[in-house]
């Protein structure tokens, strides 16, 4: 078996950039870049060898090291990976990819996993290019947090396990890799992509309100399907980002910010008598708080 952290390390293309997306004409592989504001980060395919160079190595490493995977269920891990392979998303910007990337290949390195059954994809967090790799192998995958472990037996898509684990690491990918019921974090989000996967058509109101009435006990709170809404936007898919930010409201009707997300939403499709009616509302909701 190959070592996860030991593989060999591609050369290193170091760049300044505008915040958003960089060109994507040649493939991007271990590709750092350098905003103007100095902030480093990784994007597209990397090496897990680029997690050990600065600035990332301080919080790679002492992840790495802290983490000890449960030894009973890490031992029944073992033969459930035979034929798994494994992509994951993640932001060097985000708090959750620092702490549970490093786990996820420690685990990984444990039960004996080959590097090249791991893919590592760095995300963007760019407005213009919010959760989106420089050669998009997030489309159609449905990233809206990071970090995001989509787990494969051979070519199949079993599970994923979304910015954190629901019990641990190696008990939630056991439980995938074993065909058992699970059900990853943000469960309404997960009920949305299965019931009504990128859709393109608006959804009439009668069935935006029977999907929000059978979403109304999964949801965690407004940001769940505001930060997919934003992923749908920012790749621009329009339609699907309307009937999502449109449940919302129906979910939070008084919450301010998700009308001003729809607002967003109808700005970008140039559809202003929507945008200003939405905009009412937020300055409607905004005044009733400071009344009270």
């Amino acid at each position: 078996m190959k070592n996860i952290i030991a593989c060999t390390a591609l050369c290193v293309a170091v760049a300044a950039c505008q915040p958003g997306m960089l060109p994507s004409k040649t493939p991007f592989v271990n590709t750092e870049i350098v905003r103007h504001d100095s902030t480093r980060m990784l994007l597209g395919r990397c090496s897990a060898r680029m997690l050990q160079q600065p600035p990332y190595h301080s919080w790679f490493s002492a992840n790495y090291n802290a983490y000890q995977p449960n030894a009973a269920t890490t031992e029944r891990l073992v033969p459930a990976v035979k034929h798994m392979r494994m992509e994951i998303f993640l932001g060097t910007w985000c708090g959750d990819s620092k702490r549970e990337v490093p786990r996820m290949l420690k685990l990984l390195q444990n039960v004996g996993v080959d590097s090249n059954a791991i893919s590592l994809i760095f995300v963007d967090n760019a407005s213009t290019a919010y959760k989106q790799s420089p050669q998009h192998e997030e489309q159609g995958k449905s990233i809206f947090k990071v970090p995001t472990f989509l787990v494969y037996n051979k070519r199949k898509l079993v599970g994923r396990i979304v910015e954190s684990p629901v019990v641990s690491l190696e008990a939630d990918l056991l439980s995938i890799l074993n065909g058992e019921a699970y059900t990853p974090n943000y469960k309404a989000v997960d009920f949305w992509i299965k019931k009504d996967s990128q859709s393109d058509q608006l959804l009439t109101s009668n069935e935006l309100e029977t999907l929000a009435n059978q979403t109304r006990a999964l949801v965690k709170n407004a940001g769940e399907f505001n930060g997919y809404g934003y992923m749908l936007l920012s790749a621009k898919q329009f339609t699907e980002a309307q009937n999502v930010f449109m449940l919302n409201t129906l979910l939070y009707p008084n919450d301010a910010n998700v009308w001003d997300s729809l607002a967003e939403l109808y700005t970008t499709i140039s559809d202003n008598e929507n945008a200003q009616r939405c905009y009412a509302k937020v300055a409607e909701l905004k005044a009733s708080q400071i009344k009270k």
